[in-house]
């Protein structure tokens, strides 16, 4: 997801992308314009905004960056999950992901974006219609990640609340994911449509 969203996000911004191996970092850039690689503490520390698309288990390396972070925009694409049987199942007992990434950044403005997005919607090079729900402890941070989401055509940022709600959003993309492959459709993602009249 971290170089889908890469790809996408190099037409409006200049992109980073953070690796614990640079080599890795490099090759994933590697064919992306306007896209460069780094070590985490590099990416992070040149960064303007950070996001962290990183699996759930890998939560033990944030806070070696929480001083590179300080008083930036991070945004959690973190997902907590577990196969239970045979089903995905969200993997927390309590809280979630984003408000635990707060705990460990207490000085970075922290929401959550892009959670129930798969990358299979960003294969292409313009991705379809697309809700993508920002939690955050203020409309102010609220408003920072949603430039950054609309900055990708095509996907609309809609605000679900402060960062306790992040939850919810981080529960919806097992079931996103339980729906496509029960159902034996493409991925799919989250679209919300007002009535008419």
């Amino acid at each position: 997801m971290g170089r889908a969203l890469a790809r996408h996000l190099t037409r409006e911004h200049e992109v980073i992308i953070g690796s614990r191996d640079p080599s890795k970092a490099a090759a994933a850039a590697a064919g992306l314009r306007g896209a460069s690689g780094a070590d985490y503490k590099g990416a992070s520390r040149a960064a303007d905004a950070v996001i962290f698309a990183i699996p759930y288990e890998a939560m033990g390396l944030v806070p070696d960056l929480a001083l590179t972070v300080s008083s930036k925009l991070v945004i959690s694409v973190i997902n907590p999950m577990k196969v239970e049987g045979g089903l995905l199942r969200y993997a927390l007992k309590e809280g979630s992901a984003a408000e635990e990434l707060a705990r460990i950044l207490p000085r970075s403005r922290v929401a959550t974006a892009f959670n129930n997005v798969p990358s299979g919607f960003m294969k292409d090079d313009v991705v379809p219609p697309v809700d993508v729900l920002v939690a955050a402890d203020s409309k102010e941070t609220y408003g920072e990640a949603a430039r950054l989401v609309s900055s990708i055509r095509e996907m609309r940022p809609l605000y679900v609340g402060p960062l306790r709600e992040a939850r919810i959003v981080e529960e919806i993309t097992p079931l996103v994911l339980n729906l496509a492959n029960l159902n034996g459709t493409k991925a799919l993602t989250t679209r919300f449509v007002t009535r008419r009249g």
